[in-house]
């Protein structure tokens, strides 16, 4: 009985640390990861300033084949809207869309996953480097400052782990956007047969 009563305590006092640490945290959270990709930014930007490209280096589309996705608005830019819905607990479900666009410079996406409350926004930033390369930034940016007690404190608290749950998905997204545009920038340009000429001789 003692022992189930230290453990009693010690659980209780691991409770009261964690909501102590938790309290403490900035309800701003932020990440970025970053490539660069051999190619300039105009080649890049088509894939973060459309909805539908995106899904073609989105490190999650892959984990569940079977994922809902709705498209609204207009095809790339400010007002391009993209939903989704899925079992698969890494995909879940959401709302994501553009809110900035700068041509070849950046685009800042506006985000909503269910049960999660406070306002998230990610931002994808191409800065061109030497050689006709392009440094790809992605940023992360979360706030719960206007959140329930509840939705702050679950805010702040998976916070704290940012970095590492979801740093990785970022690299392996930006290594799979580096891959199809790298991929694409090597494939020999279409070759168009020229036209005729007319030889019709006017009488």
């Amino acid at each position: 009985m003692k022992a189930l009563k230290f453990l009693g305590i010690g659980l209780g006092a691991l409770l009261v640390l964690i909501i102590v640490v938790t309290s403490m945290q900035s309800p701003k959270s932020h990440l970025e990861r970053s490539v660069v990709i051999n190619a300039q930014p105009a080649s890049i930007f088509a894939y973060v300033n459309n909805l539908k490209n995106f899904n073609e280096w989105s490190p999650w589309h892959n984990l569940d084949p079977n994922t809902k996705y709705d498209f609204e608005g207009p095809e790339a830019g400010v007002g391009a809207k993209m939903s989704w819905k899925s079992d698969h607990e890494e995909v879940g479900e959401g709302v994501q869309w553009i809110v900035e666009s700068e041509e070849n410079k950046r685009v800042k996406t506006g985000m909503q996953f269910g049960g999660f409350e406070g306002d998230y926004f990610a931002e994808v930033v191409l800065e061109p480097t030497e050689n006709n390369a392009t440094k790809v930034t992605w940023h992360y940016y979360g706030d719960v400052s206007n959140a329930s007690t509840f939705g702050a404190a679950a805010g702040k608290f998976f916070g704290m782990f940012m970095d590492g749950m979801l740093g990785p998905s970022y690299e392996k997204g930006l290594a799979s956007l580096k891959q199809v545009v790298e991929r694409k920038a090597s494939q020999p340009a279409p070759v168009t047969e020229p036209t005729p000429a007319d030889t019709t001789q006017v009488q």
